[in-house]
């Protein structure tokens, strides 16, 4: 039976790519222009008016067999002579990096790191969307190197590509989004100080080897693996600095509670690689806030209102709690479910803050918000007070940080 997939114009080459990945490079697509999400009826009938003829032509049109077969997909050693900033030339030409210089991959380096993955080179990690490309050992090392990893910290990155890998993580629409969602890495337990990994002073920001090179081997995975190259299939419209590298540790030692990787039923010396999909950071900082009501309720008052992901589409949204303020909290006996619980009531949106258009988009991905037989008065930040996530990360100082989730995605734990 013929069919024909129908995208917006801007989406055309993302369409092609993700088809040709799941083996159906020839699927017959009509192009209609963006944007959809506001049109008034009339508009969308012109729209469709519009379209039919091309979807009519493309149903009855011969079917033609494509000879698209990847290229990329077939492992190949590159012979290059050279000298380093040719070398950078050429990897940036063809889409390979950052934009920022590379360490190139030369095969001595690449070894380095297989004999510290206790898997062979060929093992298949994962499937990384949304081209579906095959991670192997050898290939997640390449990226590895690239990205100026140390030996010593590649089983850290191979935990994190088969994190990104599972289902519930959901990769492939995370890679093709307009959001500006990125993975973002969270280390604990004994491999922290092992690789010196920040968890203190500036732990978002540059200054630490291992979270540098980490965070940024997981982008070459997903960019050079997986397909995502910035405005071909990656379609952020604003991307943010993360996208190049976020890796943190957890600073296990200022928490008052049991570390994050506790939390998700691994052992405290179980060494463990989170991620989780974060849209960005929002600081939140008070001044003469020192009782556990007043830091709650200034926490509760700079979390947005309306305008990021969560609020749409539910997920775990992600509080890092300075080390100066989780102390408090935990003097005062607050657990993290009393805290989730505070966050949860006390950022509530009224629903009479929405376009009526919005309130029925949040219906169809939130049915839990709105029970059928009952009346909905505020939208929640998750779907669950549990689903609110919480670690301890970051120096001395009157700052905590909210990273509101994208939504269709969930955190992963795996141990290295």
């Amino acid at each position: 039976m013929a069919t024909v997939t129908v995208v917006t114009d801007v989406f055309v080459e993302l369409g092609r790519a993700v088809a040709t990945a799941l083996g159906s490079p020839d699927v017959r697509i009509s192009v209609i222009p963006r944007p959809v999400g506001e049109l008034k009826e009339a508009e969308v009938r012109a729209s469709a008016r519009n379209a039919f003829q091309d979807i009519m032509n493309q149903l009855f049109a011969p079917r033609v067999q494509s000879s698209e077969i990847s290229a990329d997909r077939v492992p190949r050693i590159l012979e290059f002579c050279g000298s380093w900033e040719e070398i950078n030339d050429y990897f940036y030409g063809q889409r390979w990096t950052d934009g920022l210089p590379i360490v190139p991959p030369v095969y001595a380096s690449v070894e380095r790191l297989l004999a510290l993955a206790g898997e062979a080179p060929e093992a298949v990690v994962g499937v990384v969307a949304p081209t579906m490309g095959i991670a192997t050992v050898e290939k997640i090392a390449i990226n590895a190197v690239m990205a100026g990893c140390e030996p010593r910290y590649f089983p850290v990155v191979l935990a994190a590509v088969k994190a990104i890998c599972r289902p519930e993580f959901n990769l492939l629409p995370m890679q093709a989004t307009t959001n500006p969602v990125t993975p973002m890495i969270i280390v604990n337990g004994p491999v922290v100080k092992q690789l010196q990994l920040n968890a203190g002073y500036n732990v978002l920001g540059q200054g630490w080897k291992a979270n540098a090179t980490i965070g940024r081997a997981l982008r070459f995975v997903l960019n050079n693996i997986g397909g995502g190259i910035p405005g071909k299939v990656d379609k952020a419209c604003h991307g943010q600095p993360g996208k190049f590298s976020l890796c943190i540790a957890e600073n296990e030692e200022a928490s008052p509670w049991e570390p994050f990787h506790v939390e998700r039923g691994f052992s405290a010396q179980d060494s463990t690689v989170s991620v989780i999909g974060v849209a960005g950071t929002q600081d939140i900082i008070h001044y003469a806030r020192t009782s556990a009501k007043k830091i709650l309720d200034t926490i509760v008052r700079s979390i947005p209102r309306e305008g990021y992901k969560n609020l749409y589409s539910g997920g775990e949204p992600l509080l890092i709690l300075g080390p100066e303020q989780a102390a408090i909290l935990g003097a005062e006996r607050l657990s993290k479910k009393e805290i989730k619980r505070f966050i949860f009531e006390g950022t509530k949106v009224p629903v009479t803050l929405f376009h009526p258009e919005t309130v029925d988009f949040i219906k169809g991905r939130r049915p839990r918000v709105f029970p059928e037989g009952c009346e909905t008065t505020e939208i929640p930040i998750a779907d669950r007070a549990e689903d609110i996530q919480i670690i301890v990360a970051g120096g001395a100082g009157n700052h905590n940080v909210f990273m509101p989730t994208w939504g269709d995605t969930r955190c992963v734990t795996v141990r290295i």
